[in-house]
């Protein structure tokens, strides 16, 4: 049986992204490596000939085909294996630690601004998937609504409602308990959109747990296994929903208060 030589630097690569605790993150990241590796391989460089000018050039043709927060998303992922060949000893140093980001003019990213942090955080989740796109709903609700962590939690399917003020797509989400409390807030045609296909992907599975009435949970864990009627999402699932998704961008301080800034901005 013939044996198959790996290089020290796949072997690093393999065990980098194996060690990635989100499956999200592993697909993003192992994207990212195989693009700056088919460009690297047009110079003629490899892994570890590339020079910060190698990245910096990459930076200029990434956002020259994809929005500035997939580059960015990208460029952290790089960073991080780099990172990695440093500590395994394959390399001296980081060529990618000193290239910024594509919002930071010239400065490694700090805290991102309001208006950027929706961008980056909606670029992440695979929602192709069930846990993906409820994943994004649940972002948009808070980055775009402005809903607090305990309304998302306790929206239920009778709070989607009919807005005839929410002129591009007539719906809207009563949030909020008793007459004085309860507010209504129109859907945007991407949240709508998001809410339409996460419950397009979830409709078998709350028809098993029969969790189609009104008073279901509006967004319910994914587990096949679900209860009965449904299980609602924890404040302790958004929170570290959030985070992970911000581990993806170098930031995993990134919490619920901070997309909710971006929408009430």
């Amino acid at each position: 049986m013939a044996m198959v030589f790996v290089s020290p630097v796949e072997a690093c690569r393999w065990a980098f992204l194996a060690g990635l605790r989100s499956e999200t993150t592993r697909r993003v990241y192992r994207a990212a490596l195989d693009q700056f590796e088919c460009w690297l391989r047009s110079q003629g460089k490899r892994w570890l000939e590339a020079t910060p000018d190698d990245l910096r050039a990459f930076r200029s043709a990434l956002l020259a085909r994809v929005a500035p927060p997939t580059a960015g998303v990208r460029l952290v992922a790089l960073r991080r294996f780099y990172a990695e060949l440093v500590a395994q000893r394959l390399r001296a140093d980081n060529p990618a630690q000193f290239i910024a980001g594509p919002s930071t003019s010239g400065r490694m990213p700090t805290v991102p601004a309001d208006s950027q942090l929706m961008q980056l955080l909606l670029s992440l989740p695979d929602t192709r998937t069930l846990v993906g796109a409820r994943d994004a709903l649940a972002l948009r609700l808070l980055g775009e609504t402005g809903l607090r962590v305990s309304e998302i939690c306790n929206l239920r399917q009778r709070d989607v409602v009919r807005l005839p003020e929410a002129l591009e797509t007539g719906l809207g989400l009563v949030v909020g308990e008793g007459a004085r409390r309860a507010r209504t807030v129109a859907l945007s045609p991407t949240v709508k959109a998001a809410l339409d296909a996460y419950l397009r992907l979830d409709l078998p599975l709350r028809r098993l747990a029969k969790g189609v009435g009104p008073d279901a949970a509006l967004i319910q864990r994914a587990a096949a296994n679900r209860p009965v009627g449904g299980r609602p999402l924890t404040p302790r699932y958004i929170w570290k929903l959030v985070q992970r998704y911000g581990a993806l961008l170098d930031r995993p301080d990134l919490n619920p208060q901070m997309a909710r800034r971006a929408a009430l901005a």
